[in-house]
């Protein structure tokens, strides 16, 4: 048995019956859609060219939409497909255009009309930079662009009267608005305020098309759950002082249920519609909502008002859950970790309080049998994004590191999501600047661990993390014996420069602007190119060479430098693999990181 025995899964919904549900499974080698009988039968593969980064049912239940990337350089395309003989029909699939039916990476917005008859999408077409929307009537195959964009436009959801169509902007993770588009009359509005960042998180039309549910920021510092009516008055239903990442709305407009971020873990709340909330009980810990569902953790309710939960646990693989509210029981419908391995570690949250004086939290692996007397090597994971958040479920890296006897911890530093808009913007143009004081902090508060061995550190990361480990190898050199970097930056500007065409215009707000001279110089100063003659510790570098987020050039060109000072380093790109995990590859690249690891950190 192995740490990578398991099936990764996402994106949950119940089919407009209530006799099955669809997700997408890696099982069969690479992300496709799967249909799930509720009535206790086997998942049903149906194939489609491509990996699947999104499946959901129109709305008669006789075809789901895909949304499809077909060679990992995240082109995205649409098609239906029909569910019995395995049919596909491709709506849009055009050789570099990209297609959203909803927030990238996420799995929320609702694209399908009531009736089925409309379908809205996000397409780059016209111009690379943006996304316009697009409605397409499904009995003509005509199709019009109702928003042009400026910027990345995104449909979440057409009014249970098919007359109004609800669009995001989301110009940064903290920077969002919402329109409606009026379908009959060609007018477009804004129906949030314009009072500098926000987050907005559509989640359902109320039933009489007159608002909307939604999770926002609106005059506060964390996410709350509101109703939002298109007069523009808002009334609250939970307004914590924590992140309510994501909700639903049943479909008969009675029962609402969300979740609260807290400490990484979701606390699933419920109502009926007016009343008062309560928990959600009969699941174990875990994770349920993230912000736009990303990773597929995101709520929703079948036709008999049962509550469909993807849950990631700590010392479990990621399954589905049916929830009867009212009884306080769940049922668990997958069994994905079905092959692993008995004893996972559950790790517990510890903080610290970095160089400015911000508190840092982080997750704590503890190997079985380490102790005072038998001090363990550690690895300092970091998380990608850099505005998502390092979570308690399942991964075979740290799994993994755990069985060989090393211990992780994994950092919620600035920027993390989770803990308030304040937290994550402060991450903004300040990449390799206070990020570095707080994984200083977590290595600091690590060897005051008698059960650490602190002189035998290592750090890895990918995306995001992974331009985080060149950093710290190369402007905190001292920390660390080994680190390894999986699809990293090293030149911020030139990052930059090579940032897919929808990610352009947040660039400078972002991380800083490469015309600038200022922000070159400060952009500079903080790129582990630059420094790449501080390296002490060995670096494995990683790439996907199919990769549109953050260009393999980033990995080469470091790799080259470290190597012309005579310092050892290890490059391995990976053929045909793109900005995601590569299933295919995935047993040899933990078991690769892992040896690293163990080889380096004796």
């Amino acid at each position: 048995m192995s740490w990578t025995d398991f099936e990764w899964l996402s994106g949950a919904e119940p089919s407009p019956d209530g006799t099955s549900v669809v997700y997408v499974s890696d099982l069969s080698g690479r992300p496709q859609p799967w249909v799930l009988p509720l009535d206790g039968g086997s998942a049903r593969l149906v194939e489609v060219p491509g990996s699947v980064r999104r499946c959901l049912w129109r709305p008669d239940g006789a075809r789901l939409l895909v949304v499809v990337d077909p060679d990992g350089g995240e082109d995205h395309r649409l098609a239906e497909v029909d569910p019995d003989t395995g049919a596909v029909e491709w709506l849009v699939a055009e050789n570099g255009v990209r297609c959203e039916v909803g927030p990238p990476y996420g799995h929320t917005g609702r694209p399908y009309s009531a009736d089925g008859a409309l379908l809205a999408y996000a397409s780059n077409a016209r111009d690379r930079e943006v996304f316009d929307v697009w409605v397409r009537d499904l009995r003509t195959g005509a199709e019009r662009i109702v928003l042009h964009g400026d910027d990345r436009y995104l449909p979440m959801g057409f009014s249970p009267d098919s007359r109004l169509l609800l669009v995001l902007r989301l110009h940064q993770n903290t920077e969002h608005d919402l329109f409606v588009c009026d379908l009959v009359d060609g007018t477009t509005r804004r129906v949030t305020p314009d009072g500098g960042p926000a987050k907005h998180h559509p989640v359902a039309w109320l039933p009489d098309s007159s608002g909307f549910y939604l999770c926002t920021t609106w005059d506060r510092g964390f996410l709350g759950l509101a109703a939002l009516s298109l007069a523009g008055e808002l009334t609250w239903v939970d307004a914590p002082e924590s992140d309510v990442e994501g909700a639903a709305l049943s479909p008969d407009g009675t029962t609402l249920a969300w979740g609260v971020n807290e400490d990484g873990y979701t606390r699933l709340r419920w109502a009926s519609v007016g009343g008062v909330a309560r928990d959600v009980e009969g699941l174990p810990p875990g994770v349920a909502v993230t912000e736009f569902g990303l990773d597929g953790h995101v709520l929703r309710f079948t036709p008999a008002g049962e509550l469909l939960v993807q849950l990631g646990r700590p010392d479990a693989a990621t399954d589905l859950f049916l929830v009867d509210l009212p009884r306080g029981a769940a049922r668990r419908l997958t069994d994905a970790g079905a092959g692993l391995p008995d004893g996972m570690v559950v790790p517990e949250v510890l903080r610290v309080t970095s160089a400015d004086g911000e508190t840092v939290p982080f997750l704590l692996y503890r190997p079985h049998g380490a102790s005072g007397e038998r001090p363990v090597p550690l690895v300092v994971t970091v998380h990608g994004g850099p505005e998502v958040q390092s979570q308690p479920t399942f991964f075979p890296l740290v799994q993994e590191l755990l069985t060989r006897g090393i211990a992780v911890a994994a950092p919620n530093i600035r920027g993390s999501s989770g803990y308030g808009m304040r937290y994550q913007r402060l991450i903004y143009r300040d990449w390799g600047g206070g990020d570095l004081e707080d994984l200083e902090a977590v290595v600091r508060r690590l060897r005051e661990l008698d059960w650490v061995a602190g002189d035998r550190l290592g750090v890895h990361g990918a995306s995001y993390g992974g331009f985080a480990v060149l950093a710290c190898l190369t402007m905190l050199p001292g920390l660390w014996r080994a680190g390894v970097s999986e699809c990293g930056s090293s030149d911020l500007i030139s990052d930059i420069r090579s940032f897919p065409p929808t990610w352009r215009k947040r660039a400078k707000d972002w991380i800083g602007d490469p015309d600038d001279p200022a922000d070159v110089a400060a952009m500079t100063a903080r790129s582990p190119l630059e420094h790449a003659d501080r390296v002490v510790a060995p670096v494995l570098i990683m790439h996907g060479e199919n990769d549109t987020r953050v260009n393999p050039e980033e990995s080469e060109r470091m790799y080259r430098r470290l190597r012309e000072l005579g310092k050892p380093a290890k490059l391995v790109m990976h053929p045909g693999v793109g900005h995601d995990i590569d299933r295919a590859g995935l047993a040899a690249t933990v078991d690769l990181v892992a040896s690293w690891f163990a080889d380096h950190l004796r």
